[in-house]
């Protein structure tokens, strides 16, 4: 099956960004997105990062029936301090796989862009392996879970950058512990996992999965990651019904995707739809 692969380059300048356009060349259904930005944007910088995340959003905002398999990768050359990095990581979420290139390559085209080509197929497998878990296996893991309202260790340490330098070998390690974390949590008689706020989340079915395909929001990052996780599609339409283990409704409060507070004591539900992007159904 060939697969629509987004890559993203943040802060070329013009030539690297007519250079890597090659890339599409190499690979079946590769689309790249590296606009260019002026020399004193070259980077990690706020407008670079900005120009990236608004053509990303453009491109995919334009599908009307998204591939369900696509690929997502996030590419920058070695940040020089944690904010750089933090900076991308907060833009664009938990939605994309990052990649960083070698600041040695920084002033070298060529050498920027054979790198891009061999890294790309050594993460090819890698992303495979989260797929399947992400995708196929979304019932029974928990790289689905939407981060903001699962409060757990799980989700705290899926918020990090967890898979930087593993090999195939080793993302399954971590992906097979986190799972058995998860499965630790499982209520049977509810069919769903319980979290810290002792509010059971309980995976939607295939026939379950009505409505918006992807309920993806308005901001740039809640329209990646209602689109992916880690640089793997998300299952169409994929959600949790949660509701309260020890009361009638929901007591606490939960967070939106746009990370505002939603204060569920007045509303006396019983449950809410919550996506992996923490979109909540009904508004």
């Amino acid at each position: 099956m060939i697969i629509d692969q987004y890559i993203v380059f943040i802060g070329a300048r013009a030539p690297l960004s007519t250079e890597l356009l090659s890339i599409e060349k190499r690979f079946a259904k590769a689309k790249i997105v590296a606009p260019a930005v002026k020399k004193k944007h070259a980077g990690n910088t706020e407008v670079a990062v900005k120009s990236a995340s608004t053509k990303l959003y453009d491109l995919l905002s334009l599908q009307d029936s998204p591939s369900q398999k696509a690929r997502l990768c996030i590419w920058m050359y070695e940040p020089t301090d944690y904010s750089q990095f933090e900076l991308i990581w907060k833009t664009f979420g938990h939605a994309s796989w990052v990649e960083t290139v070698p600041m040695i390559y920084f002033h070298q085209i060529t050498a920027t862009v054979d790198y891009l080509h061999r890294r790309i197929n050594r993460i090819w497998p890698l992303l495979h392996e989260i797929s399947l878990s992400a995708y196929a296996d979304r019932r029974s893991s928990p790289l689905a879970l939407p981060l903001r309202n699962f409060t757990s260790g799980i989700t705290r340490d899926l918020r990090e950058y967890w898979y930087n330098n593993l090999d195939t070998i080793q993302i399954n390690k971590r992906i097979k512990s986190f799972k058995s974390r998860y499965v630790q949590r499982r209520h049977k008689a509810r069919q769903g996992f319980r979290d810290d706020k002792a509010l059971i989340f309980k995976p939607a079915t295939d026939g379950e999965c009505h409505g918006k395909p992807h309920p993806t929001g308005f901001e740039h990052r809640s329209f990646f990651c209602g689109r992916f996780r880690f640089g793997v599609s998300l299952y169409p339409g994929f959600h949790f019904d949660v509701s309260p283990e020890n009361n009638t409704t929901i007591q606490c409060n939960l967070r939106t995707d746009s990370g505002s507070i939603r204060l569920m004591r007045s509303e006396k539900r019983r449950y809410i739809n919550i996506f992996p992007n923490d979109y909540l159904l009904p508004k």
